[in-house]
Formats: C-alpha cells, structure tokens, sequence
C-alpha cells in the first residue's frame, strides 16, 4: 500500500510534508475526528485531500465550504491532477446539478455549502452514496466567537449522522474558538493540530499615518515595489467608496491595476478575478470580498490601506502573500477614524467574536513586540521575535509612532469633551425657535426628529434629499447650531405645546392645531356597470378562469362596448361586431347571442 508521502509526490508533485500535515494525516486516517489550525498558504487542504484520496474505497469525503469561488478553486485544481472531485452549489445550473449528482458515485471528494446540510432529503441522498469521512473548512465560522461567524454553520452537527471521523480546518481561532467548534461539531476526543502558523518568508509591519491620501500614497509605493520584483500586490481597503477612491489614485502610479468589490457585477467581478489570475492584472485594490481560496505563488505584497474588522482577518487576508516561499511584505496602514469605520460597519449587534477580534488587532496595532509572536499567541502557539517585523527591525521608531499617535488621540478626545460640554450650554434664543415652527410650518406633513435637525442645520444626506427638506424656505437656517441644542429645542417646543407628537410605529412631530395634508384625492370611480355590460365581463371573466386564459384573450372591452351598442340578435350580426372572428363566434357566439336576448 502507498504511504501518504507518496500520495504527495506522485498527486501533488511535493516532496515533503510542512509541520503538522503528516500528523494530521495519520490522525484523520486512522478513525480520529481532527482540529486543524494552519496559516493561510500552510497546505491545510492537503490535510484531508490526501486521506480522502487514499481512502477512496473506503467511501466519498464530504467538504463542507462557504463560499462558491473556494469550492470550484479546489475542484478545478483536483482535475487538473485527475483527482475526480465535483461541487454542487447555488450557482450551478440545475443541469449541472443533475450532471454533478450522477457523477458523484464515481468521486473522491464532494464540496457542498453549509446550508445544503439543512435537507433532509440532501442528507438522505448522501447516505446513500456512502460517506467515509467529512471536513468543515474555515471552520471559524462556525463560532459565535470566530471573526466571520455564519450562522448556517451551527447546523453542522448532522455531519455525525454520516458516521464518520470529521476535520474541522481552519487559519485563524483561538483556543477559545476551538473550544466551541468542537462543542458545536460533537467532535469526540479530537486530536488538535496546529502546524505551521509562523511563515518566515513574510515580513511584518504596522504604519500609522495621517489622512487618507498620505496612506493610499504609501500603498501605491508598495505595490510598486512588488511589481519590480516581478510579483503582484494586493491592496485591501474597508469600504467599497475606498476601494475605488484608492484605485484612482493607484492607477495613476502603477500600471495594471484593477479593482473588486461585491457591489459590482459577477460577470465583471469574474473577469477582474481571472485577469488577477492570469497576471494581466498586477495590482488589485479590493474589499475583503476578494481572497477567499486565491492560490497564487507570486504575491510579493499584501497591504492593508484601512484597518479590517478584526485581528483574525487581518492575519487571514495578509497571509494570501508569499505562497511560494519568497520574502513578501504585510503591511497595515492605521489611521484613528478607522476605529469610527469598523464600528459602523459591525453594526450595533455584532457576534462577540466580532468585538474581541478588533480589540485584539488594537493592542497589536498600539503595541511595541514582535508582530509574529503576537499572531502565534493569539492562536495558542508558542515562539520567539522573529527578527524581521518592524518591531524587530526599528523598535524605537515603532515605539515613536505609537505615542504620537496616542498623544494625538489623547488631545482629540480633549477637544471632542470640550465641545460637548459647549454644545451642551447652548439654549435656543426666542427667535430660533420661531424658526423651528416656521420650518415645521413648511412642511407637508409630520417629520421625525432627527431629520427635522438635518433640514435645519442644512444637512446634504440622502434622506433630506429624498424628503425634498431643501425646498422649506427654512432649510439650513440654524445651521451652526449644535444639534443637541435643537433637539432639546424640538423638546421645549413639545412641552409648551407648539408642536405635539404624532405617529405610534414611527413617532413624528407636526404643529399643534394644524390640519396634516391629506393623500391625493383619487381620481373619481367609473359609475358601476350594470345590464349587459356587467353580465358580459362577468361571464368573459369565468370563461377566462374555465380556458386559463387571459380575459383580453376572450375579448377586449374595446369588443364588449360594441357588443353592448350593437345588441346583435344572429351569428351574423354578432360577425360584424369589432373583434368577433370566426373563431370567437364558434367558441362563444350562442352564449353572447343569448345573454343579449335575456337583457332585452
């Protein structure tokens, strides 16, 4: 029987294993269910491609992946080493489906996404087909504490029924996320695995820089510098306006450049993948919508022009560099708005995962140690300074930045309490406030609060330009004026009774006394059909149901008015109606014919 090094040699055309692979081999093989902790680019789907391989007879390997462009990434690679390996997704054709299903008894390795799991019927048909073993990848998501939680994931303990050992495989957990995958899993006594999480070709570094030219400026230099080397960069950005306001600037610097996010099409999202792929594209400016399952070898740098979610994240996605083993940079451009931004983004109920993973990447962010050794803490692992991260490199100009850095944080969060404090001192004079009424007078109907103080300090937000707020004659008239003291203005005109509330589901405020605007009268009904023409659309409306057709499809009431006019008493009279055809008079002509005599 061939050994799993010969599996790599002659499939995967390696040599030897990297740390950890072997062991997690041997563990999956011989019955035990695995947690696999490996860097992104350490081969973690050698790990269960190998075994799945070898044990072919034994049944199929089940793949649970979360995104359609990483499944097709492995299958694509898998034939291309004649592997048989397919993926059923949402974005194949259902005859593609049909194809995959037929061709399944025959595969090695089958990757479905996680909500697939959820059916019955899906679970049943996989029973059949007879599943050795299961591996969930980027099995963080599974964890409420994991950076990218998904919630179709805490489905996943019906792999079990299957009967098999299960890997859990993943870049980036903590011990405290390992700890819940194997609870959600019912992974029982799972051999943990972590291999692999220090890449010494990649060179750490953290800038913190002011404004976001200067850091887009600072990301084109690097990504210029990639492209001399003969390599590709990636520059991630948070937001899509970002992405392609970095871009416009990089463009003009480098030569092909390109951008991604998921707002734009999926024909063009595919074609600016391939073209990245392909090297036609050298530099990519992106959300983290891009990555995920990108294998390429020649990333020579990996730059972060905003700050991600999450220290997770930040690891996941600059990891993508170096995948040949070459000396690549990662690099993290911090500014402190980005703090404001990510709390936007996350939302105002985000998992816990979410909140931990950007306080984490803070302390790394403000601290003066190895980067390298902070990362293999983070995910339980033990090591050294690696000798090469900036803080290793220039510890004193690290430790500069950072209490620059802190220095102005501390005078702008002085600044930001002594406006608050003079905001909250305002009063709105007599004649302000006439010109809240006077702008509330302006009004056609009853406005939420917050929007009442936009329109009044003169806001340009898409919501005061859907309301149409700039077309009050008062618009921007107390612009200047803190809001805190125009809405405690809106309150003291509330309490004295010049303006009341109105609205239950959504509260709104108007002036007392004054009538609201009424909708539109509507346009004045047609009189009711009656006689002829009433028992005309009726009946054309049962025929209409009885054939499955449409009631024009029967006749028009272009016909049914004349029909009416002419009150034909014979086949030959009802002929010369507008409409009437030889066909209608033989389906429906001694029923219309007999409907007009009745109404005489």
């Amino acid at each position: 029987m061939t050994t799993p090094e010969d599996t790599l040699r002659a499939v995967f055309g390696h040599a030897a294993f990297r740390p950890g692979q072997l062991e997690a081999i041997r563990a999956f093989e011989a019955g035990h269910d695995v947690q696999l902790l490996m860097s992104t680019g350490g081969g973690k789907s050698a790990c269960y491609q190998i075994p799945a391989i070898r044990n072919a007879h034994r049944g199929l390997t089940l793949v649970i992946s979360p995104l359609i462009a990483l499944m097709d990434d492995q299958v694509r690679g898998l034939r291309q080493r004649h592997i048989r390996a397919i993926a059923i997704h949402s974005g194949m054709s259902w005859d593609d489906v049909k194809a995959a299903r037929d061709e399944a008894r025959e595969a090695v390795l089958l990757y479905v996404s996680p909500e697939r799991l959820k059916s019955k019927r899906f679970r049943s048909w996989l029973k059949e087909l007879g599943i050795w073993a299961c591996v969930v990848d980027e099995a963080h998501c599974i964890s409420q504490w994991g950076h990218d939680f998904r919630k179709d994931y805490r489905n996943l303990s019906a792999l079990r029924e299957f009967g098999g050992p299960i890997m859990a495989a993943t870049a980036t957990a903590t011990p405290r996320v390992m700890d819940d995958v194997a609870a959600v899993l019912g992974l029982r006594d799972p051999v943990r695995v972590v291999g692999g999480l220090g890449r010494p070709n990649l060179t750490w570094g953290i800038r913190h820089i002011q404004g976001d030219i200067a850091r887009a400026d600072r990301a084109a230099e690097l990504a210029r510098e990639a492209v001399a080397d003969g390599g590709r960069a990636i520059i991630y950005a948070a937001t899509r306006k970002r992405v392609k306001a970095v871009y416009d600037l990089t463009r003009r610097a480098i030569k092909g450049v390109d951008w991604y996010h998921a707002g734009r099409t999926p024909a063009v999202r595919q074609r600016v993948q391939d073209a990245f792929a392909g090297g036609k594209t050298r530099v990519l400016v992106c959300t983290n919508a891009f990555g995920m399952g990108v294998d390429l070898p020649d990333i020579r740098a990996v730059i972060h022009v905003d700050v991600p979610g999450t220290f997770e994240g930040w690891v996941q996605e600059a990891g993508r560099a170096g995948r040949d083993g070459l000396p690549a940079r990662c690099e993290l451009l911090y500014s402190p708005k980005d703090a404001l931004t990510q709390a936007r983004l996350r939302g105002g109920n985000p998992p816990p995962g979410a909140e931990e993973g950007w306080r984490e990447l803070e302390r790394v962010i403000f601290g003066t140690g190895c980067r390298e050794r902070a990362i293999l803490e983070r995910f339980g692992a033990e090591g050294g300074a690696c000798g090469r991260c900036d803080a290793c490199v220039e510890p004193s100009q690290v430790a500069e930045q950072v209490r620059a850095t802190q220095e102005r944080l501390r005078k702008s969060r002085a600044q930001r309490k002594k406006k608050v404090a003079e905001d909250n001192a305002v009063e709105l004079t007599a004649a302000q406030l006439d010109t809240v009424v006077a702008f509330m007078d302006g009004l056609k109907k009853p406005l939420g609060r917050r929007l009442v103080v936009k329109g009044l300090r003169g806001s340009n937000a898409k919501d005061v330009k859907r309301k149409k707020l700039v077309e009050n004659p008062h618009f921007g008239a107390l612009r200047g004026v803190p809001e805190v003291a125009l809405f405690r203005g809106l309150d003291r005109l509330l309490d004295e009774g010049r303006l009341v509330p109105k609205g239950k589901k959504y509260p709104t405020i108007w002036i007392a006394d004054k009538a609201v605007r009424g909708p539109r009268s509507a346009r004045p009904r047609a009189p009711k059909e009656t006689g002829l023409a009433a028992d005309l659309r009726s009946w054309r409306r049962r025929e209409s149901r009885r054939r499955r057709l449409k009631p024009y499809q029967v006749f028009n009431d272009k016909t049914l008015t004349a029909i009416v006019a002419a009150r034909p008493q014979t086949i030959g009279e009802l002929g010369a109606v507008f409409g009437m055809g030889e066909t209608r008079l033989r389906k429906y002509g001694q029923a219309i014919l007999e409907m007009v005599r009745n109404s005489d």
